[in-house]
């Protein structure tokens, strides 16, 4: 799917107004929007380690294509995992089935300061009103799982929100697209919400804020298999330029990076394998996942400057890696991630002082 669909028209994509529904219908047909879902329900229940190859694989052939579809697994997990029975029995069989394509908007959980999508309760559900100022694949999912704090800090709160079905008249304000630097086709929005109303039977959970802060800070611990599939992308370019052009230099880099490559994978599988909880083994993680996302930055890096000037043409794929790789390094990044990340790309070892 990666090498037929995505990969030769990757360019265009990133360039297009939004993902070609195509994209997004190839995947669903070959059963991958069940990829983590339970088998009760369609899905394949895939162990971590094949769900992160398939995450390599995808997000390394177009990244714009893999990030709108990533985050259809985020509702999907939510959903199984409810214990709304009547929710699950509703929802997991379309999404899972590739019927529906999933959303999310909860990022905004993590900034600090007054909540920015609140709850309140009312008769027979829940009012929502605020905004969340990145929600992705806006026109093309049919589903979202929206996140709000309960009014007077309670517990978040994770509903089903299907957009053509909102019950109110303007409940739902959408921004134009935002024009972003990568990942632009991704259909993403300022999403207001005014006064829209989620009926208890469209509740999928309420976890408390402190919980869901410590799974959160698990969950974006772990290293991404993204920028190791762009990684990978951009290595394998880089070892195609050095044996059309003969050049040593190039060659010489494709190997290193290559083999640098093969290290931070298994080293940062192995850390993500390993089933501790403790902070030093979050340390661990949050370490190994700057170490992808700095190698995804110096091997498209490194494929612009063995290119030279041609890379910059928007039909080249370098630019593109390079902006993608640089939206990696800000995607899910928490305080306690960013902070690896900056460690990392300023550990640097100056050159040695002219004598």
């Amino acid at each position: 799917m990666a090498d037929s669909v995505l990969a030769p028209s990757a360019e265009e994509t990133d360039r297009a107004p939004v993902v070609p529904a195509g994209h997004l219908d190839a995947l669903a047909a070959a059963g991958l929007n069940g990829l983590s879902g339970p088998r009760s329900a369609g899905g394949s229940d895939a162990p971590a380690a094949v769900v992160r190859q398939v995450y390599e694989a995808l997000a390394g052939a177009c990244g714009v294509t893999f990030f709108t579809w990533v985050q259809h697994h985020a509702p999907v997990r939510l959903v199984a995992s409810s214990d709304n029975l009547a929710l699950r029995e509703r929802w997991l069989p379309v999404l899972c089935g590739g019927t529906v394509l999933g959303g999310v908007a909860f990022a905004y959980l993590r900034r600090p300061g007054p909540p920015a999508v609140v709850a309140r309760r009312a008769a027979g559900g829940w009012m929502v009103d605020g905004e969340a100022p990145w929600v992705t694949s806006w026109g093309l999912a049919g589903l979202y799982a929206v996140a709000a704090r309960v009014a007077g800090d309670g517990p978040v709160l994770f509903s089903a929100v299907a957009p053509a079905g909102s019950p109110a008249s303007g409940s739902l304000r959408a921004s134009p697209p935002l024009a972003l630097a990568a990942m632009s086709a991704s259909a993403t929005v300022r999403l207001a919400f005014d006064g829209l109303f989620v009926p208890d039977e469209d509740v999928i959970s309420t976890i408390d804020m402190s919980r869901w802060e410590h799974h959160d800070r698990a969950a974006t611990a772990q290293p991404h298999p993204a920028p190791l599939g762009l990684a990978a992308t951009a290595t394998a370019l880089l070892a195609r330029l050095a044996e059309d052009s003969g050049q040593a230099a190039v060659a010489s880099a494709a190997e290193a990076l290559g083999g640098e490559l093969a290290e931070c994978r298994l080293h940062s599988y192995r850390l993500a394998d390993d089933p501790s909880s403790d902070e030093t083994h979050l340390a661990r993680l949050r370490v190994a996942r700057a170490w992808g996302l700095d190698l995804a930055l110096r091997s498209a890096q490194a494929l612009v400057a063995a290119t030279g000037g041609g890379a910059m043409a928007l039909s080249h794929p370098g630019q593109r890696l390079v902006r993608e790789a640089s939206f990696w390094s800000i995607q899910a990044q928490s305080e306690a991630v960013r902070a690896a990340t900056l460690a990392r790309l300023v550990a640097r070892q100056p050159p040695e002082p002219a004598s």
